[in-house]
């Protein structure tokens, strides 16, 4: 059964969708190896121009529990080989590194590596009542897929460390409240209110939508003329697109821009 499904939608948003509903889509070997081709089907279609936004929701009562304990059972008592770590990261971090906005859609159990994949999205929706953490350390073990590196970027030093030592959780209510999620999802239609988020972002300008994200991430670690610098050469690519023309075109008739995403 596949763990992970891609479908690229008419509206130009790529679905991604964790799918062992009834393991609460813990992450296991066969997951990882999902998450990893859908990034590359999504990438393809990206380029394509017939995705505009990435949409990652998971199937059933809850985005991602975790990591299945089927990946700790070759690991007790030996350090992993560092390459197989690195390519579990890789899983995660292409979804950052996609050249369109990619959004999590969070709802139930969003622990451990479910909230580490969530991380390295551009945008996290959460219900109110779903529950996000870090739990590794009840297992005497770091969060390694990407949460120290991104977590304090979002939500501050003392929070993230707060969150990753004492391995509680928090509800949606308080990931809003602290920055770690972006927008609030009706618990009653995660879905279509996703989705619906999702479509007004295929709909936008995603040369310069998808630009931004990896500008504001690579400025962090990047002295200010490096920045000022990234952002001429971006901009200039954007003021040589055919959206920009067509945003000009339509203020000047009075209309709503349609843009296509070059």
């Amino acid at each position: 059964m596949t763990r992970v499904r891609f479908e690229a939608g008419d509206d130009g948003v790529g679905l991604v969708t964790l799918d062992r509903p009834d393991k609460l889509n813990a992450l296991d070997e066969e997951t990882f190896a999902g998450l990893a081709s859908a990034a590359r089907q999504a990438g393809d279609a990206a380029a394509a121009q017939t995705v505009r936004c990435v949409l990652l929701t998971g199937a059933g009562r809850a985005f991602c529990s975790g990591l299945d304990v089927s990946l700790f059972g070759g690991q007790v008592g030996q350090a992993p080989d560092d390459a197989w770590i690195a390519s579990l990261q890789e899983a995660f971090t292409a979804f950052e590194d996609l050249p369109v906005p990619t959004v999590a859609a969070l709802h139930g159990a969003v622990l451990g590596g479910g909230l580490q994949l969530a991380l390295a999205c551009h945008l996290r929706l959460v219900t109110p009542d779903a529950q996000l953490g870090l739990l590794e350390t009840r297992w005497g073990i770091i969060p390694d897929l990407g949460a120290t590196y991104r977590l304090p970027r979002l939500i501050g030093l003392s929070r993230a460390v707060d969150l990753a030592v004492s391995a509680r959780t928090i509800d949606g209510q308080t990931a809003l409240d602290w920055g770690l999620a972006d927008a609030a999802l009706p618990a009653d239609d995660v879905a279509g209110a996703a989705r619906a988020y999702a479509r007004r972002l295929a709909a936008g300008p995603t040369l310069a939508t998808g630009a931004i994200p990896r500008l504001m991430r690579e400025a962090l670690a990047a002295p200010r003329d490096a920045a000022l610098a990234a952002e001429r050469s971006t901009q200039a690519l954007c003021l040589a697109s055919a959206d920009f023309a067509e945003a000009v075109r339509a203020a000047l008739a009075g209309e709503q821009p349609a843009f296509q995403g070059r």
